[in-house]
C-alpha cells in the first residue's frame, strides 16, 4: 500500500511544483467562488488544490475544494485519483477486496479504456492488488473470471506474483494451483501480442513484443514444470509450442524436462535432433550431454569420431558472444592473499598457488542461483580434474550458524566432488565473508554467486550470475582457463 501512497505524492507534487507561482493569486480565494468560475477548466481547479494543500498547507480549504470538485466531476479524473488514494486505509484483503468493487461500480475498467488517460496506473495497480487478494483468500473463480477482461501485461503481473510464487514456495496444492495456472496462462497466450507493454520512452513495439515474448516464456517455464510435477507429461508436451524462439531451447532446466518428456510420451525419434539445438543454444545439462552421446554411439561404430559431430553442433554465433563476454570481464587487479579452511580444516594459502590457474566459485547454501549453477561447475571440476596447472575451489561465504556443515552437508547430500572452502569471519563485523569481502571492492558488487579466475597472485577473471546453463557456464570458463594457459 505504501507504493501506491508514494506515487501519488510523488505526481501531486510535481503538479505542485510546476504550477505555484501561477496558483498564487488564489492564495486567499473562496474555494465556493471558485468552483463557479468558468474560466477554470477541472485541470485548473486540481492545480489549486494541490497548491492548498502543499504549498500552503492549508489542509482545510484543499479539503473543501477536492470535495467540491467531485461533487462536480465525479467521474473526472481527479476523482478517480482521490477514490484510488482510498486503497492507503485497507488493512486486509477483504478491505482490497471491497474498496476495489466500489472503485470499478464508481469508475469502470471498460469506460477508461473506451478513453484512456494517463492513469493507466491506477487500474493497473487496483487489477494486482484485488488479483493478489482473491488469489490469498483462495477466490479463484472470482481470480479467473475477473482477469479476463484484463491487458496482457497486467495479467502476465498477476501470474507472476501469485502463481509462480505459490509453485516456487509451495504454499497451494497442486491441483488447486493447477486449475488457477491453466485458466490464466491459456490466457496469456491468447494476450500476447496485445502490445500493452507498449510505452513512451519505456518500450517501442519491437521491445514490447521482446518483453512479452520473454514474459510469456517465463510463465510456460513455471506451468510445464507444475504439469511435470504431475507427471502430465502429454499435457506439459503441448505448452513447449507456445514457447518464443529464443525460450524453445534456452533454457537448460527446462530442456531437461523437455527430454524427460520426450521419454515419458515415447517420442523418442524427436530426442536426437530435440538435443542437438539445445547445444546450438549452448543450454545443456550433463545428463543431457551423457543422452546425446549415448544416442549418437547407438547410431556410430566409430566414438572417434563422436567428438568432432558434437564440435559441428555449436552455434558459431553464441560461441563468438559468449568469447567476446570472456573477454569483457578479463581484468587485472592484484588481491590479498589470504589462508581459510577447506572442509577437512587444512589451511589452504593463496600464496602457495604460484603460478596456478586457480577457479574461485563464492557461493551459499541460501543462494539458488549458486546451487543452479553446480551441474555446470561439476563440470568444469571434471574437465580439469587431471590437468596439475589448474585448481576448482567452491567457497562458501556469507552464511549464518553452523555454515561449516551446511556446505559440507549439502554437497555431500547432493553427490557433488567438490573442494570446498569456508570463507572466514570478519573480525569487524563477525559476519563469515573476510575473503569475499576484500574483491568486493574490485566488484562494486556484493552479490553471488561471483566466478573469480587468479593467476600469479592476480584476479585475471571476474563474473557476477548465472545463465541458467550448465554447458554454457562450463565453456565460459574453460575458454578464460584456456585463455589465460596460452599467456606467455
Amino acid at each position: 500500500m505504501r507504493r501506491i501512497s508514494l506515487i501519488g505524492c510523488s505526481l501531486l507534487l510535481g503538479v505542485t511544483t510546476v504550477f505555484a507561482q501561477k496558483n498564487e493569486q488564489y492564495k486567499n480565494a473562496d474555494p465556493k467562488e471558485l468552483i463557479k468560475r468558468t474560466d477554470l477548466t477541472p485541470k485548473d481547479l486540481e492545480a489549486i488544490q494541490h497548491y492548498y494543500l502543499f504549498d500552503l498547507k492549508d489542509k482545510k480549504r484543499a479539503i473543501e475544494l477536492e470535495q467540491l470538485l467531485i461533487s462536480k466531476y465525479p467521474k473526472g479524473s481527479f476523482a478517480r485519483f482521490v477514490a484510488f488514494q482510498q486503497f492507503n486505509k485497507a488493512k486486509s484483503n477483504a478491505e482490497v477486496i471491497t474498496i476495489s468493487n466500489n472503485f470499478f461500480k464508481a469508475f469502470p475498467y471498460d469506460e477508461w479504456r473506451a478513453k484512456p488517460n494517463n492513469q493507466g496506473f491506477i487500474y493497473y495497480s487496483i487489477h494486482r492488488m484485488l488479483g493478489t487478494a482473491y488469489f490469498e483468500t483462495k477466490q479463484f473463480k472470482n481470480l479467473i473470471n475477473f482477469c479476463k477482461p484484463l491487458d496482457y501485461k497486467t495479467e502476465n503481473e498477476i501470474y507472476r506474483w501469485n502463481i509462480m510464487r505459490a509453485y516456487t514456495f509451495r504454499t497451494l496444492g497442486q491441483d488447486t494451483l493447477y486449475q488457477v495456472s491453466t485458466a490464466l496462462v491459456k490466457e496469456l497466450i491468447t494476450k500476447v501480442n496485445d502490445g500493452s507493454y507498449v510505452e513512451d520512452g519505456v518500450f517501442n513495439k519491437e521491445q514490447a513484443a521482446a518483453n512479452a515474448a520473454e514474459q510469456l516464456d517465463n510463465q510456460l517455464g513455471t506451468h510445464i514444470s507444475l504439469l511435470y510435477d504431475m507427471k502430465k507429461y502429454g499435457e506439459a508436451k503441448e505448452y513447449f509450442n507456445y514457447l518464443s524462439a529464443k525460450g524453445t531451447y534456452g533454457a537448460a532446466d527446462l530442456n531437461d524436462k523437455h527430454l524427460n518428456i520426450l521419454a515419458q510420451t515415447g517420442d523418442q525419434q524427436a530426442v536426437q535432433p530435440f538435443l542437438e539445438k539445445c547445444v546450438s543454444a549452448n543450454a545443456m545439462t550433463p545428463k543431457m550431454l551423457d543422452k546425446l552421446k549415448e544416442v549418437y554411439l547407438s547410431q556410430n561404430k566409430e566414438a572417434s569420431s563422436y567428438e568432432t559431430y558434437f564440435s559441428s553442433l555449436h552455434s558459431g554465433k553464441e560461441q563468438e558472444e559468449l568469447k567476446a563476454y570472456v573477454k569483457e570481464h578479463l581484468t587485472n587487479q592484484e588481491y590479498v592473499p589470504f589462508a581459510i579452511e577447506d572442509a577437512d580444516g587444512k589451511l589452504v594459502r593463496s600464496s602457495d598457488w604460484g603460478d596456478k590457474i586457480v577457479v574461485l566459485d563464492f557461493w551459499a547454501t541460501w543462494c539458488k542461483p549458486c546451487i543452479s549453477a553446480f551441474p555446470g561447475m561439476q563440470m568444469l571440476v571434471d574437465k580439469y580434474a587431471s590437468d596439475p596447472q589448474v585448481e576448482v575451489y567452491m567457497v562458501g561465504t556469507m552464511q549464518t550458524g553452523d555454515y561449516k556443515q551446511k556446505s559440507t552437508g549439502y554437497v555431500k547430500q547432493q553427490g557433488y566432488r567438490f573442494h570446498l572452502l569456508h570463507d572466514g569471519i570478519n573480525k569487524e563485523t563477525g559476519e563469515q565473508n573476510a575473503v569475499f569481502k576484500t574483491f568486493v571492492p574490485f566488484f562494486q558488487s556484493s552479490a553471488i554467486p561471483r566466478k573469480v579466475i587468479l593467476k600469479d597472485g592476480i584476479m585475471r577473471y571476474t563474473a557476477e550470475g548465472y545463465s541458467g546453463s550448465p554447458s554454457k557456464l562450463a565453456d565460459e570458463l574453460t575458454y578464460a582457463i584456456e585463455l589465460l594457459k596460452s599467456e606467455k
